[in-house]
Formats: structure tokens, C-alpha cells, sequence
């Protein structure tokens, strides 16, 4: 596969989180059989069993800047 062809299927998401930037490799299998829904279920299933089951809770994160939606 040339590279011109791999441009195609990948895609960046680049978000800022705080004050923490990410950018995340999003690549499409054009082959591919599963829905978003059901990818979505198998990674939830799946963590559940390498979990035990068990989550902490997830704490709000403390900024210490007014966030990017709220200013005016």
C-alpha cells in the first residue's frame, strides 16, 4: 500500500482537554464488518472482564483557567 492510499484511510482529531492537547490516529478498515455500535460493546465487554468489574469514580478535572466554551 503506497503511502497516497494510507493518507486516505487515517485521519487526524486533534482536541484540547484543559490544558492538556491530544491528537488521536483515527484509521478506517474498509474491510470491516462491525458497527460503531457493536465496536462500542465489545470494547465496554471487554473492559469489564480485564476489570473484574470493578471502577473506581472518575473525578472532575481541576482547571486551573476558565475553560475554552465558557469564556465570552
Amino acid at each position: 500500500m503506497d503511502s497516497m492510499e494510507q493518507n486516505k484511510r487515517e485521519q487526524f482529531i486533534i482536541r484540547r482537554i484543559g490544558g492538556t492537547t491530544y491528537k488521536v490516529r483515527v484509521v478506517f478498515n474498509e474491510s470491516g464488518y462491525e458497527t460503531m455500535e457493536d465496536k462500542i460493546l465489545r470494547i465496554i465487554r471487554n473492559d469489564m472482564v480485564t476489570n473484574d468489574g470493578t471502577y473506581g469514580i472518575m473525578e472532575i478535572p481541576q482547571m486551573s483557567r476558565q475553560s475554552e466554551r465558557s469564556a465570552s
